[in-house]
Formats: C-alpha cells, sequence, structure tokens
C-alpha cells in the first residue's frame, strides 16, 4: 500500500502575513499596558513582546498612542460582543437582575480596568492622548448603553432608566478604585455584593 506524498504547506499572502502581524501588536500592547502600565508600554517593548521588526510596528502604527487606541478600540469591540453574548444568557426571573449588574461588575474588577485608569490618568495631561480616548470613550458609552438595554427590557422603558444605569456603573467603577491600594483583597467585592441589593431595589421599584 502507497501514501500520497504530504501536502505542501500553502503560504500565506502578504495580506494574511500583515493581518498576522497588526494582531500580534494589538495583543501585545493590551498585555503590556496591563503588565507595565503606560508609562512602561513603549513601541519597541511592544515589538519585542509581538515578536516583529520595530519598522513592522511603524508600518502599521505610527505613534504610541495611535497604537494604544487600536488596541483598545479592537479589546472593546470583543468584550462588548462577550458580554452581549452573557447578556443572552441571563436567567429570567428575580435571579436576572442580579446576574446582570455582574456583568457591569466584570466590566471594572479587572485588571484590564486598572490599565484604562493609568491610561485616563496620563490622559490629564497628554492633549494627543486623551485625544485618541475620548473617541473611543463615547463608543463605549453606546455599548454599554445598548448591553443594559438588552438586560433590562423590563425597566428599559422607565423615565428614570439612564440615571439607575449611570449610578450602577458609577458604584462599580467606584468600589473598583479600592483595588489599586488593595490588589488581590475581596474587599470591593464585598461591598458591591452589598450595592447591588440596594440596587437591585431601586430597579425592582415603581417609578
Amino acid at each position: 500500500m502507497t501514501t500520497g506524498a504530504a501536502p505542501t504547506p500553502q503560504r500565506r499572502t502578504q495580506a494574511q502575513r500583515s493581518a498576522a502581524t497588526r494582531e500580534a501588536l494589538l495583543e501585545a500592547t493590551i498585555e503590556c499596558l496591563v503588565e507595565d502600565g503606560y508609562a512602561g508600554t513603549t513601541t519597541s517593548r511592544v515589538a519585542l513582546r509581538a515578536g516583529v521588526s520595530r519598522g513592522a510596528h511603524l508600518h502599521h502604527f505610527q505613534t504610541r498612542n495611535a497604537l494604544i487606541a487600536a488596541a483598545l478600540q479592537q479589546l472593546a469591540a470583543k468584550r462588548h460582543a462577550e458580554a452581549l453574548a452573557a447578556a443572552d444568557r441571563l436567567p429570567a426571573g428575580p435571579e436576572r437582575l442580579p446576574a446582570a449588574l455582574d456583568i457591569i461588575w466584570s466590566f471594572y474588577a479587572s485588571q484590564l480596568f486598572q490599565a484604562a485608569l493609568d491610561l485616563w490618568s496620563h490622559a490629564r495631561t497628554d492633549p494627543e492622548l486623551r485625544a485618541q480616548l475620548v473617541p473611543i470613550e463615547r463608543d463605549l458609552d453606546r455599548q454599554t448603553m445598548e448591553l443594559v438595554r438588552r438586560m433590562f427590557p423590563e425597566v428599559a422603558s422607565r423615565p428614570d432608566f439612564e440615571p439607575l444605569v449611570e449610578m450602577s456603573i458609577a458604584a462599580a467603577r467606584g468600589l473598583s478604585l479600592l483595588d489599586m491600594l488593595h490588589p488581590g483583597s475581596d474587599r470591593s467585592r464585598r461591598q458591591w455584593e452589598s450595592f447591588r441589593g440596594l440596587i437591585v431595589g431601586l430597579y425592582e421599584a415603581e417609578a
């Protein structure tokens, strides 16, 4: 019995190689932001982590801030898709509200949010970085409202719906700041569980 020759591996096209390089750079940027902060996310360090040359980096992104903005946009789109999928899996009945609020909490109780805080802090005195981040922030606000309307369809028509959502987000964001000074602590999570019960009561109350 004879066997045929092994198939010759198909070479990637230039477009495929370029897309793979871009993807590696974006992933490496997020990893650097989480581990090293904004100051440590240099173009040379990103290129090294991505396994590409600095020239390849400059071919795709001319500046560090442009690279960071592109990485954040891609990450936001990915997390939004994941959150929408999670919203579709929410249970019905009384368990839905606290489970949905926990999805919101998960956005902020993460290293990614800690990295975002670092960026926002630097943007206060960096006009170029701020100009890159403002459109992303607006997109995130739009995506968040799309998400919460899917999660809370029963109360989305209430006149005070958006203020309730903004308060929920503010509570989650504020509590997550505790993790900056107390990394690894469950203090913010325990406080969130108490806050969540109060917020559920507000959602369930008559407008």
